[in-house]
């Protein structure tokens, strides 16, 4: 009604909507958290922010970051319209849980737990190589049906950094998610020309477990030429016999990593097309934004191992068609290894924005509302976060408000620029009812976001 207050009314603005899709101009009426109203009807409130000539969408969803609380990192992924986070594939974190349940933090934050680098950890499994007992299985098992209860979305697989997770083993972790009803995210054994071997063992657990699985870093995986046609092909077969299989992909060719990862070894640089150091840029440290010499390489490698780097192995031409494709999603995997200010890789601070500007506005490889679904509705309705991805009555206030015209991406490689510069064309970013972000500008002492967990939990 045009004579009812809200405590936030965002007005004029075109608004991207899901279930039913539709991207029209409407008014949104906030009250406390929640979106109590989206009409054409005027609407009063307490605040009001004009929209004109911008676009209302969703709020981005990280699903696939390692911020685990780090509120630089934060700052970094909220700046480029994200409002929810999910991590925990490195690392499970009790304290950190507990403080973000009890004192809320800048995003709203929900965890994977991850059987690489927690469950394996827990049943005191060291050896990546190794390969676990039935018990240690049954061990596993046990707690991660009671992370599941608890509320983690998933179970995530680093089964390239821990090569010695058996079938059994992923396997009966599997079955557990498939109990749940919950997702298993999975980064296969290998990436370059060697990944597309690693499929069959992807469609074999789908088939022995029934469990839905999801397959991560598609671009740094597969985006080799030759390689990331076929493997869509083969994503989408598995669709056609009917199995649940989703996929997500960065937006950038050169995927990070630290020097010391298992990942470097040995003649790791013969999986891709005439590769060599001197494609490895260094990103952080005293010669952050050097590319390498095999020599500089070596010696950083023994040295200097937590250094990270920026491999530029991929092929960048390749990403285009795994973004059209209707069941990939888009995934920053922001904040992965130490990450501060002037160190670490631009798709922390570029990539929802670098997605619209640059895949959908300028190349048309998508459309507007194909992009947003991809990062906000897409991710909530495949892992089931709770009350976020829409702008529906009832849902979560989490919203990004921009202009179409100027969002681009503006981080860059150590080498090339600041790898968090902030995105242009991001005019507000709002969580759970209240302004967090004005352009570039961070309310940083606030903490609206709220510890998510899984429905039911």
């Amino acid at each position: 009604m045009a004579n009812e207050r809200y405590d936030l009314v965002i007005e004029g603005g075109t608004v991207i909507r899901f279930s039913p899709d539709s991207v029209e101009k409407a008014n949104i009426g906030i009250i406390g958290r929640s979106i109590a109203a989206v009409s054409r009807t005027p609407m009063a409130g307490a605040r009001t922010i004009d929209a004109t000539g911008l676009c209302i969408a969703p709020g981005f969803i990280d699903f696939h970051s390692h911020v685990s609380g780090k509120q630089f990192s934060a700052e970094c992924i909220l700046r480029q319209g994200a409002t929810t986070t999910i991590g925990g594939e490195r690392n499970f974190d009790g304290k950190l849980v507990r403080r973000i349940a009890e004192q809320g933090f800048l995003i709203n934050h929900g965890f994977y737990i991850s059987q690489s680098f927690t469950l394996r950890r827990a049943v005191g499994m060291r050896d990546v190589y190794g390969a676990p007992t039935a018990s240690e299985i049954a061990e596993m098992k046990m707690l991660a049906e009671q992370f599941l209860k608890n509320g983690a979305f998933g179970i995530h697989f680093g089964l390239e950094y821990v090569p010695g997770t058996s079938e059994d083993e992923l396997a009966g972790i599997a079955e557990t998610a498939k109990a749940y009803d919950r997702v298993i995210l999975v980064h296969m054994r290998g990436d370059g020309h060697n990944a597309l071997k690693h499929f069959d063992e992807v469609e074999r657990i789908m088939r022995r477990t029934g469990v839905s699985i999801h397959l991560v870093h598609l671009a740094y995986m597969t985006g080799y030429s030759g390689v990331m046609r076929e493997a869509l092909g083969i994503i989408r077969r598995m669709r056609e016999k009917g199995f649940d299989i989703t996929a997500d992909t960065g937006l950038y060719a050169a995927f990070p990593n630290c020097m010391g990862s298992p990942l470097l070894k040995g003649d790791w640089m013969n999986r891709y097309d005439d590769f060599s150091a001197n494609k490895v840029m260094i990103s952080s440290g005293i010669y952050a934004g050097e590319f390498c010499t095999q020599e500089k390489f070596e010696y950083m490698r023994e040295n200097f191992p937590a250094t990270l780097v920026a491999v530029f192995a991929c092929d960048e031409s390749e990403i285009a068609p795994a973004v059209r494709e209707p069941y990939m999603l888009i995934s920053s995997n922001a904040a992965d290894g130490p990450h501060y200010e002037n160190i670490g890789h631009p798709e922390t601070a570029g990539t929802f924005p670098r997605l619209i500007g640059r895949y959908a506005r300028d190349a048309g490889h998508l459309s507007l509302s194909e992009a947003i679904r991809k990062i906000t509705y897409g991710p909530a309705q495949r892992f089931r976060i709770p009350n976020k991805g829409n702008i529906a009555e009832g849902f979560d206030a989490d919203i990004v408000i921009f202009n179409y015209e100027s969002i681009i991406d503006r981080a860059d490689y150590v080498g090339f620029g600041d790898p968090n510069a902030s995105p242009d064309g991001i005019e507000y970013v709002i969580v759970n009812g209240e302004i967090v972000c004005c352009g570039s500008e961070v309310y940083s002492d606030r903490k609206p976001g709220i510890y998510l967990k899984y429905p039911g939990a």
